[in-house]
């Protein structure tokens, strides 16, 4: 499904001035936050957040996702700086095109916001990469069938924007100083997201692995590329949930893959309360 420029610049624009109506003591975000499924996102603020179903969203699917939850949007402070986050978010694999997937991170910055940074998980290829381990993205690869700028290029300050520097070095150095002082090391390298809920085969693996990615998984990317095109500094985590799949490895299940992502909320969280206002205060 391609998404008209002017359908999605409008349906921006509405979601914005819902959020507007729909938050008491509403500020402009100066930096958006997106938990993928699993992730607990609540104690990143300074007190509990105001919620909003994300599906209030116009064009935005109101069922469940495949995790069977209803993803939330979050509004409050961190250290005194107001954050537009999500709890959850909509997936390329829902077969609903690439409109719920960058509708929100468009809102983001269409409120105000300047940064955003994207957090899911994925499957380690990296033999170094342990499980629980942070994958600090410095380079992705797009496994899907399609860009979020298809036919969105009007909205774009530059229709041919340069993807070599989607990933800003200089938030990724405020986050991993602020992470160090809370004892998570992010290793940094390559995510390559592909298409398709379920998990990759040993080949797919392999291919992967022979392309240069360190974790594989099925997110990330679409928001990467559009919150770049548009101008927000972007940094992006993905949590090494489970070992990729090989000849003798068990069989992988989601329970497990979401259970790692809330044990290892928590450590991330403690980094991103004290990186993320450093970086905005500069």
């Amino acid at each position: 499904m391609t998404t008209h420029p002017h359908d999605l610049e409008s349906l921006a624009k509405q979601a914005a001035a819902l959020l507007t109506d729909s938050f008491q003591n509403w500020r402009p975000p100066m930096c958006y936050v997106q938990f993928g499924s699993g992730f607990i996102a609540d104690a990143l603020f300074d007190q509990a957040p105001q919620e909003l179903p994300l599906h209030r969203l116009p064009g935005m699917p109101e069922h469940h996702t495949p995790d069977r939850e209803h993803p939330q949007l979050l509004f409050g402070t961190v250290q005194g700086i107001p954050i537009l986050a999500t709890r959850g978010h909509r997936h390329l694999y829902e077969g609903n095109g690439p409109l719920p997937v960058i509708l929100p991170i468009c809102t983001a910055k269409q409120t105000g916001a300047s940064a955003a940074i994207l957090i899911d998980g994925g499957l380690t290829l990296n033999p170094d990469l342990k499980p629980g381990s942070w994958l600090l993205l410095t380079d992705f690869i797009n496994g899907h069938h399609c860009s979020p700028l298809d036919g969105n290029h009007q909205l774009l300050p530059n229709a041919f924007p340069d993807m070599t520097e989607a990933l800003s070095q200089h938030l990724n150095s405020e986050l991993i100083n602020a992470l160090e002082e809370v004892g998570v090391n992010p290793r940094l390298g390559v995510f390559y997201s592909r298409p398709g809920s379920q998990f990759c085969t040993v080949a797919e693996a392999r291919l992967a692995q022979l392309s240069g990615a360190d974790v594989v998984g099925h997110d990330l990317v679409m928001e990467i590329i559009m919150g770049h095109a548009l101008g927000l500094q972007v940094s992006a985590f993905a949590l090494a949930t489970l070992r990729a799949p090989d000849n003798y490895s068990p069989p992988l299940t989601r329970e497990n893959f979401l259970d790692a992502c809330r044990f290892c909320s928590e450590a991330l969280i403690r980094g991103l309360r004290k990186g993320i206002p450093e970086y905005l205060k500069k």
